[in-house]
């Protein structure tokens, strides 16, 4: 029922169910009453969009709420917004999906569901540091989509300000992925993060020298005598010195990824328990050197000796807690022992591959074998230790000036 009719308080409160226009001169253009068959009585504005064409309704509120005078003077505001071009309704639904929109707090949460399970153990325990500390304090009432760069400076100037210059520019980096991921998941068109410029970041890698690998190695035997949890220890450090292999990469090793120990021995690692893997997908094989294989044939032997009831199986891990915090935190105290009692104080865990790397270039390997043995899948990562090769080469020319020099007197 459409009628056109000067509308007054008492006949919207017993109005039958129906549409009414206003037609009293004091009323703009499209206002009305609108009364539903359930007996809802709302006063309305009914209009078109200036641009669009399209035909809206917007309620401005309830009759028992609202007198018609009041009513009327509400229309007359949003009547001005439709005639300037607007469309208040639209304006309406917007600040309601804006008020509905997904917070930093929310993102991160969805992240934690969907997206941190496939990192590995280590790397989900700094995400969530990272997120404690610094993000969510920071970032984590702010809707998604109102994030700015401003935002993710201000951060990032607020840690390297605290003098953790390194830790600010993992923070970033932790922002841009979760942006990244808020992107994939249709929250934000863009990632805030992508040009906040990060601190500058001097690179560290420790080699050994042949009498600090000498010292290291025969401290690492000194202690496998001890028994005890420092055999686990041990292995896993004569394991990083052979293979050049990460940490969580030895934590995680699993029988079911060794070929062949009894012949020519390679670990294939499937792609989720390599970093590199995880970003392309491929699986890393590492043929396994001779110090290596003792290790992993000693290992094996000890647990099949002594007539055990429970034998070894493909799916078990090599070592016991395997890639848990447990196991990482237990490698990561006997191997401060171990190094000082080498001497070797300043070298960390990771700088065995680092070291594995410079061994391996010195013995005039090509940066690609190298690259394929450390599982880098770009050559850039391997370029760094390009400069290596320059020793032999510093050398051999030492070598024949000096030649040169003799023959000359």
């Amino acid at each position: 029922m459409r009628e056109k009719l000067p509308l007054t308080d008492k006949f919207a409160r017993s109005a039958e169910s129906g549409v009414y226009f206003d037609h009293d001169h004091r009323s703009p253009r499209g206002f009305m009453l609108r009364v539903t068959p359930g007996d809802a009585r709302s006063w309305c504005l009914n209009y078109r969009v200036k641009d669009t064409g399209r035909e809206r309704r917007i309620t401005i509120g309830d009759v028992a709420a609202w007198p018609i005078a009041e009513a009327r003077k509400r229309a007359a505001e949003l009547r001005r917004e439709v005639d300037a071009g607007g469309d208040p309704l639209g304006d309406r639904e917007e600040k309601r999906q804006k008020r509905r929109a997904p917070t930093v707090a929310e993102l991160w949460d969805r992240f934690i569901a969907e997206a941190l399970p496939s990192r590995g153990v280590r790397t989900r325990d700094e995400y969530r540091a990272m997120a404690r500390d610094w993000i969510l304090p920071a970032l984590g009432r702010l809707k998604v989509a109102a994030v700015s760069r401003e935002n993710v400076e201000k951060l990032h100037w607020k840690i390297t300000a605290a003098g953790r210059g390194r830790r600010a520019n993992s923070v970033k980096s932790l922002v841009s992925i979760i942006f990244q991921q808020a992107i994939t998941w249709n929250m934000r068109a863009d990632n805030p993060a992508a040009h906040v410029k990060g601190n500058t970041e001097h690179r560290r890698e420790r080699y050994l020298s042949p009498e600090e690998i000498e010292r290291l190695m025969a401290e690492i035997e000194r202690h496998r005598a001890m028994g005890g949890h420092w055999v686990d220890s041990t292995d896993k450090l004569e394991l990083a010195v052979f293979t050049g292999a990460r940490r969580g990469e030895i934590l995680g090793m699993t029988w079911a990824q060794i070929e062949n120990l009894d012949g020519t021995a390679t670990w294939v690692l499937p792609s989720q328990s390599t970093k590199e893997g995880k970003r392309t997908g491929r699986t890393k094989r590492l043929p396994l050197s001779e110090g290596a294989v003792a290790v992993l044939r000693r290992r094996r032997d000890e647990r099949n000796a002594g007539g055990k009831v429970v034998q070894l199986r493909a799916d078990d891990h090599v070592f016991r807690a395997g890639n848990s915090k447990t196991g990482a935190n237990e490698l990561e105290s006997d191997w401060y022992i171990i190094r000082a009692a080498a001497g070797v104080e300043d070298v960390r865990l990771h700088d065995l591959r680092h070291n594995f790397a410079s061994v391996a270039v010195g013995e005039g390997l090509s940066l690609e074998v190298i690259g394929r043995l450390l599982g880098h899948s770009k050559t850039a990562t391997t370029q760094r230790y390009a400069h290596l090769a320059d020793a032999p080469l510093r050398d051999a020319t030492e070598k024949v000036a000096s030649i040169v020099r003799r023959r000359a007197k």
